[in-house]
């Protein structure tokens, strides 16, 4: 991270970066999305949200004219192929399953003819269920507490009111550092705010619109089925959450599910021992939340890296972030 930063600094001072732009590396480069919105208006976690669909269609623009944006079929050929990545390639994702995906997403995507997978948490389509890291943050912004102390911590975090997204940013970190306990930690936080979260309106897809994306052309792969992270599974609840999920997709939709994207998708979350398990499921993809220009697809087709899009549109910030990505 500090060697990027520096990096990013000599670029700017030098004015280097729109040269450099033209000879970065040939690769796979996928760039992730989670809710797209305004994230002021959020009644949960507004850290879910990448980008307003006026900078969605910027990036998606800049993307265009920068890359060769190819769909699930295309990556699958090259990962079967073997064959050395000799173009600069795109591939754009969205995880969790948001609403806001079909309403402002979709209709975008579709204009400009661009093809997209859409991961999917499957307990949360057509349910009243609200996903534990939204939860937490609906605590955090309502809650009187000067200070949140769960036993689960080794120390406690200072909530001030000035900073309620920064509080709920340090909370889910703490909660998301102790990945078998997320169940126990949200049933203490409950306790101590003694709150009830009683109005709770679905905000995911329904399988209606999930069909529809589909059959415009767009993939539907899998996020799991409960959004548990899997390094805290044991082996038979991994298995579930992998074949319940897909057979979930497959039952509802036209196509085979052969992709999946890890729920949080850092490096503690997953591992090379579960890779055996994911393929013995029938999926051919699995992509990370980790930072990386993906070149040896054969061999890393089960930890893929992405861009997480987490800011308004800013061409010379984008080029930095893509010039400055490792590969893999």
């Amino acid at each position: 991270m500090l060697v990027n930063k520096i990096k990013t600094r000599i670029m700017r001072h030098l004015g280097m970066t729109t040269t450099l732009w033209n000879h970065r590396q040939n690769g796979v480069y996928c760039f992730n999305f989670h809710r797209i919105g305004d994230a002021t208006q959020c009644k949960y976690d507004p850290h879910v949200f990448s980008c307003t669909a006026d900078d969605f269609k910027k990036h998606l623009a800049f993307i265009q004219n920068n890359f060769e944006i190819i769909d699930q079929t295309r990556f699958i050929e090259l990962i079967v192929s073997n064959r050395v990545v000799d173009k600069k390639l795109a591939y754009i994702t969205f995880d969790d399953g948001y609403l806001d995906n079909y309403e402002l997403a979709f209709p975008i995507l579709t204009a400009r003819n661009i093809p997209a997978t859409f991961f999917v948490a499957t307990a949360l389509i057509e349910s009243q269920v609200i996903p534990w890291w939204d939860e937490i943050a609906w605590h955090i912004k309502h809650c009187d507490l000067a200070e949140l102390q769960l036993s689960f911590w080794s120390e406690p975090i200072n909530l001030s009111k000035a900073t309620s997204n920064r509080n709920i940013q340090q909370v889910l970190s703490k909660i998301k550092a102790e990945p078998a306990h997320i169940d126990a930690q949200l049933k203490e936080l409950r306790q101590l705010t003694g709150l009830e979260l009683n109005d709770y309106r679905s905000e995911f897809m329904t399988w209606s619109q999930l069909r529809e994306m589909e059959s415009a052309g767009m993939t539907i792969g899998a996020h799991s089925h409960s959004h548990r992270i899997f390094s805290s599974l044991n082996a038979e609840d991994l298995s579930h959450e992998l074949s319940h999920a897909k057979q979930l997709l497959e039952a509802q939709l036209s196509q085979k599910v052969q992709s999946i994207s890890y729920p949080v998708g850092n490096a503690s979350t997953y591992n090379k021992d579960m890779f055996d398990e994911i393929a013995r499921q029938g999926y051919q993809l699995a992509f990370t939340f980790r930072y990386f220009i993906n070149q040896e697809l054969n061999t890393n087709k089960f930890q893929l890296g992405r861009f997480s899009i987490s800011e308004p549109f800013e061409p010379v910030r984008f080029m930095e972030l893509c010039l400055n990505a490792p590969t893999l």
